[in-house]
C-alpha cells in the first residue's frame, strides 16, 4: 500500500489541510479543483480511510490525515535534504577523512561513525589514528586530523564538541573478591582498594574531575598504578593490585567482574570533536546523520529499585565524570 502513496499526493494533501479549502489549495498548486479533488479521492481509496471532513467553512483533516501529513512533511524534508546533498557533492573529489580516536572511547561508537560515514560517502577513505586526548586535540588545532573521538571534557581553540554516548562507570574487581558477592558496593566498601587509574597525563582534566568526584563521597584516590589502555587497566586488576573504574558493558578479561556503586551514578561521555574551520566537506553531513540516529540518548541502564545513598545529600545524583 505504501508504494501507491506518492509524495506528490501527500504534498497536495498537506496543501489542502493548510489552506482549509480545496479551491484555495488548487490555486496555490496551479491545479484545477476537480483534478485536486480526484487526487485526494484516490489517496482516500488507497488508504481506505476518509482524509477530509467537509463543512460550511471548507475542509479539515481527519485524525488519519494528520498522521499522513506529519509523516509526509518529514518525507518531503528528507527528500529535499537528499537532493540538496547530491547536488552539493556532485563531482566533488573527496580527500580522506582523518579520524582520531582514544583507546578509552567506546569502540562501538567508533565503528558507528565509520559505518555511517562509509554509507554516506563510499568513495571517501577513512584514515584512523589513535592517540591520547591531549595529543588528538592538539592535532585537531593544527589541522592534522579532521575529527577525534575522545571522552569529555575536551577543550581547545576553535573546536566543537558533539556528545553522542554516555555510559555508567562501575567498579572492576577480581571475581573471587569478597565484595564480588554483593550486587552493589558503597564507597565505604572500597577502603583503600581503588588504586588503579588511567594515566593522568593522557587526560588531565578527566583525571582531576574523577578525583573531585571521589572526594565528594569520601574516597581518597591513592594512585598506585597508572595505565595507558583499558587492557592494561584490567590486567592490573587481575594481578591483584586493586580496584579500577571502567565503563559498564566493557568486555572483561577472564576472572574479572564489575559492580555498580551505590548512591551515585558516575558517567563517562564520548564525543566527536571537530575543528570549526575544517575543510572536510563530509563532516557536516556525518554530524547531522549521527545526531539523527542517536538523538543524544543516554545509554545509562534504568535501575528497577532506587539506589540507597551513602550520604543523604548525594542521593542518586548523576555526576558526569568527563562531561
Amino acid at each position: 500500500m505504501s508504494d501507491l502513496v506518492e509524495l506528490k499526493k501527500l504534498k497536495n494533501l498537506i496543501a489542502v489541510a493548510e489552506a482549509g479549502n480545496i479551491s484555495v489549495a488548487a490555486k496555490r498548486l496551479y491545479l484545477s479543483q476537480p483534478s485536486l479533488s480526484i487526487q485526494i479521492k484516490d489517496l482516500e481509496d488507497v488508504m481506505q480511510v476518509p482524509l477530509l471532513v467537509r463543512d460550511h467553512k471548507g475542509v479539515r483533516a481527519t485524525p488519519a490525515a494528520e498522521i499522513l501529513i506529519t509523516g509526509g512533511r518529514e518525507l518531503l524534508r528528507m527528500r529535499d535534504e537528499m537532493i540538496g546533498m547530491a547536488r552539493a557533492l556532485h563531482r566533488v573529489t573527496f580527500v580522506p577523512m582523518r579520524l582520531g580516536f582514544s583507546s578509552f572511547v567506546d569502540h562501538a561508537l567508533y565503528e558507528m561513525v565509520c559505518s555511517i560515514h562509509t554509507s554516506l560517502f563510499p568513495s571517501c577513505e577513512i584514515k584512523p589514528k589513535s592517540g591520547d586526548p591531549v595529543d588528538l586535540l592538539l592535532m585537531l588545532e593544527r589541522g592534522e586530523i579532521d575529527a577525534a573521538l575522545v571522552t569529555l571534557p575536551a577543550s581547545g581553540a576553535g573546536l566543537k564538541a558533539y556528545p553522542f554516548t554516555q555510559s555508567r562507570l562501575v567498579v572492576c574487581m577480581k571475581s573471587n573478591d569478597p565484595l564480588a558477592k554483593l550486587k552493589e558496593i558503597t564507597p565505604a566498601d572500597f577502603g583503600s582498594k581503588l588504586t588503579i587509574f588511567r594515566d593522568p597525563r593522557q587526560h588531565p582534566q578527566a583525571h582531576d574531575r574523577l578525583i573531585e568526584m571521589l572526594d565528594v563521597v569520601g574516597i581518597t584516590g591513592d594512585v598506585a598504578s597508572t595505565n595507558k589502555t583499558p587492557h592494561d587497566l584490567q590486567w592490573m586488576v587481575e594481578s591483584g593490585t586493586g580496584y579500577a573504574l571502567i565503563r559498564e558493558g566493557s568486555e572483561l578479561q577472564p576472572g574479572l567482574v564489575t559492580r555498580p556503586v551505590a548512591g551515585v551514578t558516575w558517567t563517562v561521555d564520548s564525543a566527536l570533536i571537530v575543528a570549526k574551520s575544517t575543510s572536510q566537506r563530509t563532516m557536516p553531513h556525518l554530524v547531522r546523520e549521527m545526531r539523527k540516529r542517536l538523538r543524544l540518548q543516554s545509554s545509562l541502564p534504568q535501575s528497577k529499585k532506587p539506589v540507597r545513598s551513602v550520604r543523604p545529600r548525594i542521593g542518586d545524583r548523576i555526576l558526569p565524570l568527563f562531561g
